[in-house]
């Protein structure tokens, strides 16, 4: 199943401390909205989109994410607008992930509930740019993207 995922209008990633040049430990909270899900092979046609709240620690910069441990609940809606389940992630990465960190606030696994032991990778673009975030630092993150349960 994919989804297209996003930062909700005024509620980007947030990181604390700020994400800056040279990595260190932050945590990323980040409230986001899946929509247009689909289920080519069919079986998890009922899940239309959601609403997922993560929280996650991680050594970072603005290049790089290592060491993220965290997790997540997605609050699943079918076609009727109604809640439909949950799915409690597992957020997990331990390897170096070069040019976009904020993917790996959705890189797991489904613990627990709808779609339990489903892998799950995803992205968000940030609409940051790189040397803003290289010269300022950067505290919150708005961005788009997509995530897979596979």
């Amino acid at each position: 199943m994919t989804c297209a995922v996003s930062t909700p209008a005024g509620r980007p990633v947030t990181f604390a401390p700020k994400v800056g040049l040279t990595p260190r430990r932050v945590t990323a909270r980040a409230d986001l909205e899946l929509t247009g899900c689909s289920s080519p092979d069919g079986s998890a046609a009922y899940l239309r989109s959601g609403w997922a709240v993560v929280k996650a620690e991680a050594r970072a910069s603005c290049t790089s994410a290592r060491q993220v441990r965290g997790r997540a609940v997605i609050t699943w809606f079918g076609a009727d607008g109604r809640p439909v389940g949950t799915s409690r992630l597992r957020v997990r990465a331990d390897r170096l992930v070069a040019q976009r960190p904020a993917d790996t606030l959705l890189t797991g696994d489904v613990a627990a509930g709808l779609l339990v032991g489903e892998r799950v990778q995803g992205g968000i673009s940030p609409a940051t740019a790189l040397l803003d975030c290289a010269t300022r630092g950067m505290a919150a993150l708005p961005g788009d993207g997509r995530i897979t349960f596979s």
